[in-house]
């Protein structure tokens, strides 16, 4: 489990609780106009999100990881993971293992001087093929590569599960997986929003995982599995469905002590648009039993204190 003193949190309280804050939601603004304004609204630590085909926060390019390092020292964010994505994948092929453990191992590199300590990965697309279980095992293989150059470089390395986008899209998939890694350094990151659609059993789900649960993400879902990338998955909490006062009992029980982020995802919104949809999804959260971090705000009015005006954004 991680070492993090603030993250910790589980042993004493009976609630869960929210520890940082993803630049997600601001999708479609750079990583210099995000990270302001998390800090802004009070949160001190922080999960950047960066993809292939959007939001573009820390890819190849600006900021290098020399300036991401002094932005956060100059905000006073510490950075808890990298949620990465160059593609999925496709698992049958064989040449597509060595592709992905390249561009990852790329990503690696420029993690240390960052201080991220954790990023997330993914082989493999949601297919119909009969080859499951072929495409199961590849995606061991591909894991257990990069952990091991990982763990050199200090990192841990975090898949999303189930989801649904991915060849581990139900429980027993992502059991048959983890039963046959041979690394430590693979843990599982949860999503809410995942869990609000694919409906398992999170209180069996968390105890199969164990001490492999190492990251946990908050946003609101709802519809069916339709298998086909068009399900309701980037709602604001209070929006969709997601049973978050259950959500949160059984990290609880199960003992869960890592970092919990809100991952609010938002593309072509304005400044103030965005931050009105943090303050419902905050107060949300609070009110099925979540706790807030101390200096976190709940009404974004701390931004013009900091001057971050959002005229000329509407």
């Amino acid at each position: 489990m991680s070492g993090i003193s603030e993250s910790k949190y589980m042993a004493c309280s009976s609630q869960p609780r929210i520890t940082a804050m993803s630049t997600l939601g601001w999708a479609h603004y750079t990583l210099y106009e995000a990270l302001p304004r998390i800090a802004a609204r009070g949160f001190h630590r922080v999960e950047i999100a960066s993809f292939e085909s959007y939001c573009f926060h820390f890819n190849f390019g600006s900021p290098t990881p020399g300036d991401l390092r002094r932005i956060l020292d100059d905000l006073g964010l510490t950075p808890v993971c990298l949620n990465y994505s160059a593609g999925m994948y496709d698992a049958w092929d064989p040449d597509e293992a060595d592709r992905f453990v390249t561009h990852w191992v790329r990503k690696l590199e420029q993690l240390p001087e960052v201080g991220i300590p954790m990023m997330s990965l993914g082989f493999g697309e949601r297919n119909t093929r009969c080859d499951q279980e072929l495409q199961l095992a590849a995606a061991v293989k591909a894991y257990d590569r990069v952990a091991s150059i990982a763990a050199g470089y200090g990192i841990r390395l975090l898949l999303e599960v189930p989801h649904l986008y991915t060849i581990m899209a139900r429980p027993e998939q992502v059991y048959w997986v983890f039963d046959r890694l041979e690394s430590d350094n693979v843990g599982a990151l949860v999503d809410s929003s995942h869990w609000g659609i694919i409906g398992y059993d999170i209180d069996e789900f968390l105890g199969r995982l164990g001490d492999r649960l190492w990251h946990v993400h908050l946003r609101d879902s709802r519809g069916p599995d339709t298998a086909d990338r068009r399900q309701e998955l980037e709602l604001t909490p209070g929006h969709g469905t997601v049973d978050f006062r259950k959500f949160g009992r059984a990290l609880v029980a199960a003992n869960y002590r890592g970092d919990v982020s809100i991952e609010f995802e938002y593309r072509d919104m304005t400044f103030d648009a965005i931050e009105r949809q943090y303050d419902i999804g905050l107060q949300r959260l609070a009110s099925c039993g979540w706790q807030i971090p101390e200096g976190v705000n709940t009404v974004a009015t701390q931004e013009r204190k900091q001057g971050l005006t959002c005229e000329g954004r509407d």
